[in-house]
């Protein structure tokens, strides 16, 4: 397989091509520091309540700052966006906080506050795909990633594959069930997340996981709340990263990751549950 890294020009491109779209109140315009929420089910998504037409962001990330706002005091505002603009905007301090992997490459010219619970990237094959390893992958095999997503920007180029860029985990689900693509590339808590509420993706039958074969396992990573280097609401980071310690030793992050599926709660797998595949069983 190729190792050629391309990540450093793909931020770059999505910082270029997100500029002009950007609508965030200026530093001396926030009241309380915004928290940028990639639209990535189960992290984050618009939903309807029962009985109303009307849409709510809601998801993980969402009852995450619920948990730091009472832990903390600090009022935060939570908004949905999409994934390159929430990245960027934090980056830049366009938006203040963000829920992510910890990663200085992706999110670069932040303080990271704390961890949150652990993922792992998944590629998720269907049956008859014939794709059980890595090296199972070739310039044959269509793979999707959800486009300027963290995957899209830092694996799909390491890979001898043909990647298809999609807007969202809804439809890379529905074109791997209908076969058009071999294999996706998501992480467990999403994963998780699908298959404790299989009826979350429209127009496809109850019974679709059935059509999943076994996911292969990458490199897990922590997933952090950070805050941008550039945010007027730096100051408060000591505060932040004690109400993030404060609210995992009273386990509340665990608790909203089996909210979402995730029966251990965000655990951090050793490597050797990581082999034993522990990780999709709990």
């Amino acid at each position: 397989m190729t190792t050629r890294n391309t990540p450093t020009l793909c931020i770059s491109f999505v910082y270029a091509i997100t500029l002009l779209c950007s609508t965030v109140l200026n530093a001396s315009e926030r009241r309380d520091p915004i928290l940028a929420v990639i639209d990535f089910y189960p992290f984050g998504y618009w939903s309807k309540d029962e009985g109303s037409e009307a849409k709510k962001a809601k998801g993980m990330a969402f009852d995450i700052a619920d948990v730091i706002e009472k832990y903390s005091g600090i009022t935060i505002d939570a908004r949905l966006m999409s994934t390159p603009r929430a990245i960027r905007s934090a980056s830049v301090g366009q938006n203040d906080l963000l829920f992510s992997y910890k990663d200085d490459l992706m999110v670069p010219n932040v303080t990271w506050l704390g961890n949150v619970g652990c993922l792992v990237p998944l590629i998720v094959p269907r049956i008859g795909s014939n794709i059980k390893i890595l090296d199972d992958l070739n310039t044959n095999k269509k793979i999707g990633f959800v486009r300027l997503g963290y995957f899209d920007i830092n694996l799909k180029e390491r890979w001898r594959i043909k990647p298809v860029l999609l807007n969202d985990n809804f439809l890379m689900v529905r074109m791997l069930i209908r076969k058009r693509i071999d294999a996706i590339v998501i992480n467990n808590a999403v994963l998780n997340a699908l298959l404790s509420n299989p009826d979350i993706i429209e127009d496809l039958p109850l019974q679709w996981p059935l059509d999943l074969s076994n996911p292969i396992p990458l490199k897990q990573f922590e997933t952090h709340i950070s805050i941008s280097n550039d945010s007027p609401f730096l100051h408060l980071a000591p505060q932040l990263k004690e109400a993030i310690i404060a609210a995992r030793a009273d386990h509340q992050f665990s608790r909203i990751f089996k909210k979402y599926g995730s029966t251990r709660g965000g655990h951090c797998y050793s490597q050797k549950e990581i082999d034993e595949n522990a990780w999709l069983t709990h």
